[in-house]
C-alpha cells in the first residue's frame, strides 16, 4: 500500500519523481498496487496536515493509467475524511479529479477513464466555496468528441494533424484562455500559448496512444502549467518521422552519443539523448510546438520549463539564456522560411540551400547546449538542470512556471 500524501510534506512534482515513484515501484513488486490517499488515514487527525500541488494531479492521473493498463483494473485508491483530510479532499473533489480517474458515465461531468477505483460515499458536504472554474483537471483523447472517426477521412497525418489542431485551439480556448489573461507575461500571448497548447495536446493525443492529462493553475505569484501521457514516448515518435531536406532521424543524438561526459547508465542516458534530439526536432518544424514553449516560458518571461521521459528530466531556465537566445535567433530565421513558404505556396527548392545552412547552426548549437548541461551536472549536480531516476516513468511529461512579473 503505498500513501499518496505525507503529513506536513507538500505533494509537488519534485516529490512525485523522487520518492513517490520509488514507493509504487517497490510496492508493485510484491504484489497489485494500492494508493491511500494520505499517511495515517483516520489517525493523528489532529496533528496531521496533507497538501497537494495542483500540477502534480495529472502526473498522478497518468500513472494511475499506466498501472490499470498494466493490471487490466482500476487501482484502488483507500479514501479517507475528517479535519485532517476534509481541505485536500474538497480541492481533489472540485478539481475533478475523481470524475476523471473514475467510472463517472454522466455527460454533466467529465467522461471517467475508470482508472481508479473509490468510495464515492465520501464525498458531499464541502465547503461552500468553490475553486475557479478553470482550475480544473483536462483529460483529452482521441475518445471523445467522436475525433477518431473523424480523423479517418483524411488520407495522411498532417492532414489528421492539422485538423486535431483546429478543433484543440477552441477545447483549448476554453479551458484555459482565461486563466492565460491573468498573468501579465501570458496575457499579451494568450493566441500565442492557445496554439503552442493546442500543438502539444495534439500530440499527446495522436501520438502516445493514451488519454493526455492536463492542468493549469494560477495564483497571484505565478501560472503553472502541466501536461502529462504515458504514451509511446518521444523515441518510437521519433522513429516514425521520414528524412527530409533538414531533418535525419537521430542525427543529433548520433552525434551526442560519441560524447561521455556523463558517468551515467547508459540507458538512462540514452532518455536523455533523445529529449535533446526531440527538442532539436522540434526547432526544425514549420509549425510552432515544443520548442518554442520553452523559448516562451524561459526567455520571454523569466521562468521554468521541466521535460521528463522515461528516466531522465531537463529543467530549462535563465542560467542558459546565452545559449537560448542564440538558438532562438536561428529558430526564427528558418520559421520566416517555412512561413514564408507556406504563404507564397512555393514548390521549388529555391531556399533549400539558406535552410540547411540555418539548420547546421541550429545542430551546433545544440552541441553546444548539451555540453554545457554536462558540464553545468559534473560541477555540481544537486542543482544542475539535469535529473536522473532509477525509476522509469512512461510517457512524456511537461510543466512550466511562468511568473506574474
Amino acid at each position: 500500500m503505498v500513501s499518496i500524501l505525507k503529513n506536513n510534506e507538500n505533494f509537488t512534482p519534485y516529490v512525485f519523481y523522487t520518492s513517490f515513484l520509488k514507493e509504487v515501484a517497490k510496492s508493485s513488486k510484491d504484489g497489485f498496487v494500492v494508493f491511500k490517499l494520505v499517511e495515517f488515514g483516520d489517525l493523528n487527525v489532529f496533528d496531521s496536515n496533507y497538501r497537494i500541488e495542483p500540477i502534480t494531479i495529472p502526473l498522478l492521473l497518468s500513472l494511475s493509467e499506466q498501472l490499470s493498463k498494466y493490471y487490466n483494473e482500476p487501482i484502488d485508491l483507500l479514501l479517507y475524511k475528517n479535519n485532517a483530510t476534509k481541505e485536500v479532499l474538497n480541492f481533489l473533489f472540485k478539481s475533478d479529479f475523481f470524475y476523471v480517474g473514475g467510472n463517472n458515465k454522466n455527460p454533466i461531468y467529465p467522461f471517467g477513464r475508470n482508472i481508479l477505483k473509490f468510495d464515492n460515499s465520501f464525498f458531499g458536504d464541502f465547503e461552500k466555496k468553490d475553486p475557479r472554474p478553470e482550475h480544473k483537471v483536462r483529460c483529452y483523447s482521441l475518445n471523445d468528441y467522436n475525433l477518431k472517426n473523424k480523423i479517418e477521412i483524411f488520407s495522411n497525418e498532417d492532414e489528421r494533424r492539422d485538423f486535431l489542431i483546429s478543433e484543440y485551439v477552441y477545447i483549448v480556448r476554453e479551458h484555459f484562455q482565461e486563466l492565460l489573461f491573468d498573468n501579465i507575461n501570458t496575457s499579451n500571448k494568450a493566441d500565442y500559448y492557445v496554439e503552442l497548447l493546442s500543438e502539444l495536446i495534439t500530440n499527446g493525443v495522436l501520438h502516445s496512444k493514451s488519454n493526455t492529462f492536463a492542468l493549469m493553475f494560477v495564483n497571484k505569484f505565478l501560472t503553472k502549467f502541466s501536461i502529462s501521457d504515458n504514451g509511446i514516448g518521444f523515441e518510437e515518435s521519433l522513429k516514425s518521422k521520414t528524412e527530409n531536406f533538414l531533418y535525419k532521424p537521430f542525427e543529433l543524438k548520433y552525434a551526442i552519443d560519441q560524447f561521455r561526459f556523463l558517468d551515467v547508465n547508459s540507458n538512462i542516458l540514452n532518455n536523455l539523448h533523445i529529449i535533446i534530439e526531440t527538442l532539436y526536432f522540434s526547432a526544425l518544424k514549420d509549425r510552432r510546438g515544443l520548442f518554442d514553449l520553452m523559448i516562451s516560458v524561459v526567455l520571454g518571461s523569466n521562468g521554468y520549463f521541466r521535460l521528463h521521459s522515461d528516466n531522465s528530466q531537463v529543467i530549462i531556465s535563465n542560467r542558459m539564456n546565452r545559449e537560448l537566445n542564440d538558438l532562438n535567433i536561428l529558430r526564427n530565421k528558418l520559421f520566416d522560411f517555412h512561413r514564408n513558404i507556406l504563404i507564397n505556396k512555393i514548390t521549388d527548392n529555391r531556399y533549400n540551400d539558406e535552410m540547411i545552412s540555418i539548420k547546421n547552426s541550429i545542430l551546433s548549437a545544440f552541441l553546444g547546449l548539451y555540453a554545457n548541461l554536462c558540464n553545468r551536472y559534473n560541477n555540481d549536480f544537486r542543482y544542475s538542470s539535469l535529473r536522473f531516476y532509477n525509476v522509469k516513468f512512461k510517457g512524456v511529461h511537461i510543466e512550466v512556471e511562468i511568473p506574474n512579473a
